[in-house]
């Protein structure tokens, strides 16, 4: 549902759910798919052997199909094919971008098969509001969200998050957060460090 935002007057208000408080408003929303891919599994298939799926070991971590510093490059990523064209992949950046007052949903799902990830938010806490598409309410309704620094789901989950900027003197604009993985061999693209699963959060 969306109606105007009280706090302005006037920015789209939504929610999250139909928490029938207020309390999953939310003004921009992300989903960000966590994922990891280990090439050497991928060139046993491409070359028709059969693959071992228990030596599988993923080596880059990815966000919505991309590993930093590319979650934050704008536009689509260009891949040169066999016959030396380039196609465009990966059409949209995992950069997250809260107004100036605001708040971001974050709607995490994992689709990784070996094992679970772990994101981090230092700066701006994560309030859980949801787990597996469900609102984090109790049989008698009552509120069960609540805040951390990091949330851990494995494959075939996903969590809803909202990151409250709306204290403009704590989060003003032109600040620079980053949402990482605190699993240290996460953030590396196979043996090149400083990558992998990362992203930044800028206050607009």
């Amino acid at each position: 549902t969306q109606q105007d935002d009280p706090r302005t007057g006037n920015r789209p208000y939504k929610y999250a759910y139909n928490d029938g408080d207020g309390s999953t408003a939310y003004d921009v929303e992300y989903p960000l798919q966590l994922h990891g891919f280990d090439p050497s599994f991928h060139f046993v298939g491409m070359t028709f052997n059969p693959e071992n799926f228990t030596d599988m070991k993923d080596k880059y971590f990815l966000l919505n199909g991309r590993s930093y510093p590319d979650t934050v490059t704008q536009g689509a990523q260009q891949t040169q094919a066999t016959d030396g064209t380039m196609h465009a992949s990966q059409p949209l950046p995992t950069l997250i971008n809260i107004p100036a007052g605001g708040r971001a949903l974050l709607r995490f799902s994992s689709l990784d098969v070996t094992e679970e990830q772990t994101l981090a938010s230092l700066g701006i806490p994560m309030h859980v509001i949801g787990y597996n598409a469900r609102l984090l309410r109790d049989m008698a309704g009552n509120n069960l969200a609540y805040d951390t620094n990091s949330i851990t789901i494995g494959g075939g989950e996903s969590a809803d998050v909202i990151l409250d900027a709306s204290d403009t003197t704590k989060y003003p604009a032109g600040k620079v957060f980053y949402l990482y993985t605190p699993e240290l061999d996460h953030l590396s693209n196979d043996a090149e460090n400083f990558g992998g699963l990362m992203t930044e959060i800028h206050i607009k």
